[in-house]
């Protein structure tokens, strides 16, 4: 599954690299006005915060790969799988994170799984970042990449109109519900600098990858879910957060977020697509 029938991706497992940044204020500051609220660049940052930093694409141009990613075969392991999204993350918070302290993440290749799936093969990578602010332990991120053969579909068939809004579904707590269009999916992706071409390059998206439309990054929809429990439980510390990738969401489709407590301080999220899918499936424990 390798571009080199010698490579071994196996290989690649128990790599690590560490790499450090300054937590930022500002980052912090717009990723909630993404969010709509008013930031404050002194608040310690979001729990999903240090996704603004240590951009994987921070790498000069002649580095990326067809697709806006950095190419495999250096750091991550030469799968021969063009296709990349990211299929989910499990996160423990152990301690909050200041605008100006050192932020050091340790990223350890856990395993490299290569797989027959109905869409064909894949192959999954998980990563374990630790990452540290002050030295001090603050979250623990462990993130799940899965990469796909590339679509086999006729130019230009992929493009599609956003489905239809669906009604709220009945059995949760609470709800709220979003749009996210090519606005705020540019602002993502410029504030995370990712260059996934799939957020941003409709004739790409839709004629090389086959999708209807441009995807909704996966950690914006998580973000927004987090967001919308957090809003709905201020008085409550978040402690972990797990979430799964299960199908994909595009700009301009509303998508559902809903949230119901499932035991004392465990609550099972929700990203719904128009049709009723489950997009994000997640829990979240919580203190106080």
């Amino acid at each position: 599954m390798s571009n080199d029938d010698t490579v071994n991706l196996q290989d690649w497992v128990g790599r690590t690299s560490t790499v450090e940044e300054v937590a930022s204020g500002e980052r912090a500051s717009r990723l909630a006005s993404l969010l709509g609220r008013q930031g404050d660049e002194t608040d310690p940052l979001f729990p999903l915060g240090h996704w603004l930093h240590f951009s994987e694409d921070d790498v000069p141009m002649s580095e990326l790969g067809t697709d806006g990613h950095v190419r495999l075969g250096g750091f991550m392991p030469p799968v021969d799988l063009p296709r990349r999204m990211w299929a989910g993350s499990e996160l423990a918070f152990h301690a909050p994170i200041m605008p100006g302290q050192t932020m050091s993440r340790t990223t350890t290749i856990e395993s490299v799984t290569e797989k027959s799936g109905s869409t064909g093969p894949l192959c999954f990578v998980v990563l374990r970042h630790e990452i540290s602010a002050d030295g001090v332990l603050a979250t623990t991120d462990r993130h799940t990449i899965v990469y796909r053969e590339a679509a086999s579909v006729p130019e230009g068939s992929g493009a599609q109109a956003p489905r239809a809004d669906s009604a709220v579904p009945a059995g949760w707590d609470w709800s709220k519900s979003v749009r996210p269009d090519e606005v705020m999916l540019f602002r993502y992706s410029a504030l995370t600098f990712n260059s996934h071409r799939i957020h941003y390059d409709y004739p790409y998206v839709t004629e090389v990858e086959g999708y209807p439309g441009l995807v909704t990054h996966g950690p914006l929809t998580a973000t927004l879910l987090l967001d919308a429990f957090m809003s709905s439980h201020a008085e409550a510390t978040v402690t972990g957060y797990r979430f799964t990738a299960k199908s994909p969401l595009f700009a301009n489709e509303q998508i559902h977020l809903v949230g119901r407590q499932t035991e004392g301080g465990v609550h099972e999220l929700q990203a719904i697509a128009p049709d009723g899918k489950v997009a994000i499936a997640a829990t979240v424990t919580t203190e106080g």
